[in-house]
C-alpha cells in the first residue's frame, strides 16, 4: 500500500500541483515544485506512521529527504538536457521519450526508497504483480479495499491527466499553429489565361479550430478514454467503435485539411490505444480475465 500511495502523491504533485506556468519554467519554480513534493509524500508517510509506524526519523523524514531529493536531481537533469537541445529538428519525439524516461525513474526511485528505508518486499511485491495478471501460474492474491481504491484513483489519473499531457507533447505544437485561426475559410484559385477562352476556378474549404476548442479537446479527450475503460469493463469492446465512428462524424469537414487530419487520427488513436490498455488492466486486477 506504501508504494501506491507514494506513486498517488508523486502523480498529485506533477500533474495536479504544478501549473502551467510552473512548467513552462521548471528552472525558476524548481524550488517550489520539490516544496510541493515533500508535503504530498509527508502525507502518505505520516498517515501510515501513525498507524504502525515505530522510527518517525527512518519512516517519515528520511523517505522524504530521499524522494524530494533525488526528484531534484532527475528535474535538474532533465531540464539541462532539454536546455541543451531545444534546436532539435524532432523535437516532439525528443520531449516524449524525456517526459516517458523521467516518469520511469521518478517510480523507480519510489521503489528503491522504500526498500531501503521501509522495508518493503520488492520481491514479494513483484511476485503478487506477476499472479495478479496472471503472467506467473499460482494462487492470484486477494488486493485489500485500500490497495484497490489508491490503484483506481491511480489508473484514473494515467487514463486521463497523464495520457492526456503525453498525447499533447506527441502532436507537439501543430495545436498553436491551428488555434490561430477561426471559423471556415474558402480561398478561390482563379486560373486566368491569356490563351483560355474561359477562366477555371477551383475553389477550397478549410475548417479550423477556435482556440477556445483546445481546452473543449482536453475533456472530449478525458471522457472518450473513460468511456473506453467502461466498456472494457463491461467486457461491450465492439461498442468503442460506435465512439471513434460517432467522433470522426463531428470532425468530417475538417478531414479534408490534410494537417488535421492527421493530427485528428494520431491524437485519437494514440487516446484508444492508452484507453483500452488501462481498461484491459483494470479488468484483469479487478475481474481476474479480460
Amino acid at each position: 500500500m506504501i508504494i501506491l500511495s507514494l506513486i498517488l502523491a508523486h502523480l498529485m504533485a506533477d500533474f495536479y500541483f504544478q501549473t502551467e506556468h510552473m512548467v513552462k519554467e521548471k528552472r525558476k519554480f524548481l524550488k517550489l515544485h520539490l516544496f510541493h513534493h515533500a508535503a504530498i509524500f509527508l502525507i502518505p508517510l505520516l498517515v501510515i506512521y501513525f498507524y504502525q509506524g515505530k522510527d518517525l526519523m527512518r519512516e517519515v523524514l528520511l523517505p522524504t529527504i530521499l524522494l524530494v531529493g533525488i526528484h531534484g536531481g532527475i528535474d535538474y537533469f532533465k531540464i539541462s538536457i532539454q536546455e541543451k537541445t531545444s534546436k532539435l529538428v524532432r523535437k516532439n519525439a525528443w520531449n516524449l521519450g524525456l517526459f516517458i524516461i523521467d516518469q520511469l525513474f521518478h517510480v523507480i526511485t519510489i521503489l528503491v526508497v522504500c526498500y531501503f528505508t521501509l522495508q518493503v518486499d520488492l520481491k514479494t511485491t513483484f511476485h503478487s504483480i506477476l499472479l495478479l495478471l496472471h503472467l506467473k501460474e499460482g494462487l492470484r492474491p486477494e488486493i485489500g479495499l485500500f490497495e484497490g481504491l489508491l490503484f483506481l484513483i491511480i489508473m484514473l489519473i494515467l487514463c486521463t491527466t497523464v495520457t492526456g499531457h503525453l498525447i499533447r507533447i506527441l502532436l507537439g505544437s501543430l495545436t498553436k499553429h491551428i488555434s490561430l485561426f477561426e471559423g471556415k475559410y474558402t480561398l478561390k484559385d482563379l486560373a486566368v489565361s491569356s490563351n483560355s477562352e474561359k477562366n477555371m476556378s477551383e475553389e477550397y474549404t478549410y475548417m479550423v479550430m477556435k482556440h477556445q476548442d483546445l481546452s473543449r479537446g482536453k475533456v472530449i479527450g478525458y471522457l472518450e478514454r473513460l468511456l473506453v475503460v467502461a466498456l472494457i469493463l463491461m467486457g461491450s469492446f465492439s461498442a468503442v467503435g460506435f465512439i471513434v465512428a460517432a467522433k470522426s462524424l463531428t470532425r468530417f469537414k475538417q478531414m479534408d485539411d490534410r494537417d488535421w487530419a492527421e493530427y485528428f487520427l494520431l491524437g485519437t488513436l494514440t487516446s484508444f490505444l492508452f484507453a483500452i490498455i488501462f481498461g484491459v488492466l483494470l479488468k484483469i486486477v479487478f475481474f481476474g480475465s479480460y
